[in-house]
């Protein structure tokens, strides 16, 4: 069994977003020496390689990625500012954070609608 993508758009566009974002974080990594980046460089490697490779993973490990790390974790600290916001602990709202983090939800159901319309498991002629 391997991956499909019928869509070439967004097979790139999954593609050119998860090598920039594995390129930043290496570079993150070179300049802070934050040991723990290697978790997201290591699931995005992943990810690159299975789909390059067209393992029957790839839709998969693609649209869980984008749930847990876009969806979840923005949603998580979208609330999180909220809750300080309304309680009052933060001295000012930063409305640039409700925009990048709302952007990044946005962007994480977008890629998890387009890979589930336009990739398929397909069985292959061995």
């Amino acid at each position: 069994m391997k991956t499909h993508f019928s869509n070439r758009t967004v097979y790139w566009l999954i593609i050119s977003f998860i090598g920039g974002l594995l390129i930043l974080n290496l570079y993150s990594i070179l300049i802070t020496g934050q040991l723990i980046l290697l978790l997201p460089i290591t699931i995005q490697s992943c990810l690159i390689g299975m789909i390059f490779t067209n393992n029957q993973y790839a839709r998969i490990g693609v649209m869980i990625w984008a749930i847990i790390f876009l969806v979840v974790a923005s949603g998580l600290q979208f609330f999180g500012r909220l809750i300080q916001d309304v309680a009052g602990t933060s001295e000012s709202v930063n409305v640039i954070h409700y925009l990048t983090t709302g952007f990044k939800i946005l962007l994480g159901i977008a890629i998890v609608v387009a890979v589930y319309q336009t990739v398929e498991v397909v069985e292959h002629d061995k």
